[in-house]
């Protein structure tokens, strides 16, 4: 029984942690290279079992226990991900980045937070009562490291105010409509929000607001490069003056940029810039 509790809370805890930081972060090989830092640990701890001459019955539940909920985390977080993706290796290229062209709100990432931090504290009580070896140490210090973290990044989002879609139109980037999208969004596409059969839009950047060094808003940035400048009917969105457009100019339909952006009186000043090649 103590070896099947073992497997779920391990299990449970591996996903849970290489989920969160993908939602936080973006960044699947991050959680990959957790994942893989956890399956190497685990392995050379059932090894150590191995070469202690244990008998079979004892290494099969070993490696259950410790080796297969890794495996199984594995699994479960690329299917949920969208799978892997191969990228042929360029010499002199900017950085390479899967498109992604959902939008998961803040919102979503404040209930994503809430859950995976009681999901934390249930893994580590459980941990606490119901393990005896080193894997009781090892959950409960993964389950602190994911509520500490959880409590910073809610208190990096105490300023937040909303999200906003940003629809630019034109080759030279003419004419920016905005939408606010509504506190109810989790997760959306720009197809859910805005339909026009007739141009392809590319989302090309997400540009973050901060406001006395606090982050306030969220701009997520597509762009129908046509020459011919058409006006937005759709209610939904209201035409804007874009006071950064000048920090957007050079990035193309392929970028996919993360800029942070120092909002004041005298303008927009850029704190930390991503550019990223689809």
């Amino acid at each position: 029984m103590d070896y099947i509790i073992s497997f779920f809370l391990s299990f449970f805890s591996f996903f849970i942690i290489s989920h969160f930081i993908y939602r936080l972060f973006g960044k699947k090989q991050w959680s990959l290279i957790f994942l893989g830092v956890i399956f190497i640990s685990s392995f050379f701890d059932f090894f150590n079992f191995v070469q202690a001459g244990y008998e079979n019955i004892i290494l099969v539940y070993v490696f259950m226990s410790r080796v297969l909920p890794v495996i199984f985390a594995a699994i479960l977080f690329i299917k949920i991900s969208g799978g892997i993706r191969v990228k042929k290796i360029k010499v002199s290229r900017p950085k390479l980045k899967d498109p992604n062209e959902d939008i998961f709100t803040t919102t979503y990432l404040r209930k994503i937070i809430y859950l995976m931090s009681l999901l934390s504290i249930v893994i580590a009580l459980l941990s606490y009562f119901f393990i005896d070896d080193i894997l009781k140490y090892v959950l409960i210090a993964i389950s602190s490291i994911v509520i500490i973290f959880g409590l910073y990044k809610l208190y990096e989002l105490r300023y937040f105010k909303e999200d906003k879609v940003l629809l630019i139109i034109g080759k030279q980037k003419e004419v920016t409509y905005e939408m606010t999208l509504d506190k109810t969004y989790h997760k959306t596409h720009i197809k859910d929000l805005y339909k026009n059969e007739d141009y392809l839009i590319d989302k090309f950047a997400t540009i973050h607001i901060y406001e006395d060094k606090k982050l306030t808003e969220k701009h997520y940035l597509y762009w129908i490069a046509t020459s011919q400048v058409f006006e937005v009917t759709d209610k939904k969105f209201h035409k804007v003056n874009l006071l950064y457009k000048n920090h957007i100019m050079e990035l193309m339909k392929y970028h996919d940029a993360i800029i942070k952006l120092e909002k004041s009186k005298s303008g927009y000043q850029v704190m930390k810039e991503k550019k990223y090649r689809k």
